[in-house]
């Protein structure tokens, strides 16, 4: 073994006692038109930064959506703080440069807010928060908050015994408000017994008058749609047509329900909780889709993909998303942890198709993303067929987590920037060369990467290994006497360390699924590399 690998183990032994659990993003050694690049696939001609997290100075809990102050090189970001109410925060984060590339200060501009979530820019130039129980809306004046005002309250909100609480909203043309009144449950606890669902005319979203004498709204409001289960995604065209992306009931079953993209119509009826896909009724429900004020979905998605956000992506950046429709998927299941994108009519209608496929994650130990047909229950005539704009962001052991992007904002420069809520992370999307797909490097690392000799193991080392790592890695035990061959997977080496010494050092985390090898087994390991030549 040469003198600077046995110097790069030496400094290992040294120091993975102190390492912590990395749960975030670890960037590559570039940058993508600024920020730090990630190890994430996204489409031909754009990469993915990281912008903000904890490693940099960010100490998110739970962040969900962001909004630029451009003038200022400055993001607001709401933060949840979790679940539980009046912990969730107000980011301000200052940054040294318009690419958001460097953060130079992030600091809570307001605590103990009630599960902020939405955020956005009025007509009238104020910025506007959505909290569980109301909207305020208030200006940032030397990096405070000024002239804080109550636009919207007494939004439907009871601390612990509500699903979905947290407030979603969006401007009409006319100045008008659509606030989102999430269910309390996951299916109004339907069943034979129980056909009746007292919540089917208060879910949906509700209707907030514009006053312009005053710049205020009326306090009563009127229901503008209902049997909508949850509305975290909004967007209204400049054409006036309003979308929503429904996350539908959470069925065990992993294929179903879909989840919708439904055009609002005032006084329209959109399922929940009686009816799912467009003519599959509820379990416990005979005949669920039939009121005669039922809409059906004008698009499904995917099952599980949980849309948090959608927005018309309008800038010159990225001309391949320009009018473009796009959507954050943030469900945990193998189709979501995506950003998608869909072409649209001149009214911001994405355009329908007969036959629609999706891809679904690799699942362990398979290494290959599959491609699927669109299949609901009940059937489809014709659905609208997304791209995928980062579409490579599944759990890798040691190279990325999963992604779970909730907020969607176009930049002032056409970057977009991405809230990711489990990794507390803030990212941006810009123009760059893509980060090589999985399978390519596997098969580049195939060729390039180069392997050391045989490793002759005494009987304490391999005993470790065996035990802890075989059941997954069997080739472990096909070597009596070695811990592989030349041609071995653990002996190949990037940057003079090998995969087994990465593996053993790394702060992931992930491995051995039993927990983290304590410091003894590490370093009877980690001397036998040593050792050899």
């Amino acid at each position: 073994m040469n003198l600077t690998r046995k110097w790069i183990i030496g400094l290992l032994l040294g120091l993975f006692t102190a390492s912590s659990t990395a749960t975030g993003y670890q960037p590559v050694p570039t940058t993508c038109d600024g920020p730090p690049k990630l190890p994430v696939g996204t489409m031909p001609g754009t990469c993915l930064g990281l912008v903000a997290d904890a490693s940099i100075g960010a100490a998110f809990v739970k962040p969900r959506k962001a909004l630029e102050i451009p003038q200022h090189r400055q993001i607001l970001v709401t933060d949840m703080g979790g679940w539980n109410p009046h912990r969730g925060i107000l980011w301000l984060l200052e940054f040294a440069d318009d690419r958001y590339s460097q953060l130079l200060t992030a600091r809570k501009l307001a605590t103990g807010l009630n599960l902020p979530h939405d955020i956005k820019l009025g007509p009238d130039g104020l910025i506007y928060l959505g909290e569980a129980h109301r909207i305020t809306r208030f200006r940032v004046r030397d990096d405070e908050i000024a002239d804080q005002e109550t636009a919207v309250e007494s939004l439907p909100y009871s601390a612990g015994d509500h699903l979905h609480p947290l407030t979603s909203f969006v401007f009409l043309p006319n100045g008008d408000l659509l606030v989102n009144a999430g269910s309390k449950t996951d299916d109004c606890k339907l069943s034979a017994d129980k056909q009746a669902c007292e919540e089917a005319t208060s879910v949906g979203l509700r209707h907030y008058r514009y006053i312009p004498e005053g710049n205020r709204w009326e306090s009563a409001f009127s229901m503008y749609a209902t049997g909508l289960r949850n509305s975290m995604a909004l967007v209204v065209h400049p054409s006036g047509t309003i979308l929503q992306g429904e996350n539908s009931a959470d069925f065990h079953d992993p294929e179903e329900p879909y989840e919708e993209i439904n055009v609002i119509q005032a006084g329209g009826f959109y399922g929940w909780p009686f009816c799912f896909n467009r003519t599959l009724s509820a379990k416990e429900v005979a005949a669920g889709c039939t009121r005669p004020d039922y809409i059906q979905p004008y698009s499904l998605m995917p099952p599980h993909v949980a849309p948090l956000d959608m927005i018309y992506y309008s800038a010159d950046l990225l001309p391949k998303l320009k009018g473009h429709l796009l959507v954050s998927w943030h469900g945990y299941r193998v189709v979501g942890n995506r950003v998608v994108s869909y072409p649209t009519s001149p009214e911001g209608l994405p355009l329908l198709q007969p036959s629609v496929t999706f891809n679904r994650d690799p699942i362990p130990p398979a290494q290959k993303f599959t491609s699927h047909a669109m299949a609901p229950r009940g059937g489809s005539h014709a659905d609208a067929q997304h791209t995928e704009v980062i579409g490579q962001w599944n759990q890798v052991e040691n190279l990325r987590p999963e992604g779970a992007p909730v907020g969607l904002l176009q930049l002032q420069d056409g970057a977009l920037l991405i809230v990711d809520d489990k990794n507390r992370a803030v990212l941006r999307l810009s123009r760059g060369e893509p980060y090589m797909a999985m399978e390519n490097i596997q098969a580049a690392a195939a060729h390039a990467i180069p392997r050391v000799n045989d490793v002759q193991l005494a009987e304490e080392p391999r005993r470790v290994l065996l035990t802890h790592c075989a059941g997954c890695h069997q080739e472990l035990q096909h070597t009596p006497g070695t811990l592989l061959s030349p041609e071995g997977r653990w002996l190949q080496m990037a940057d003079g360390v090998t995969l087994l010494e990465h593996k053993l050092t790394s702060e992931s985390g992930f491995m051995p699924p039993t927990g983290r090898l304590d410091k003894r087994d590490i370093t009877t390991i980690l001397s036998a590399l040593s050792q050899s030549d």
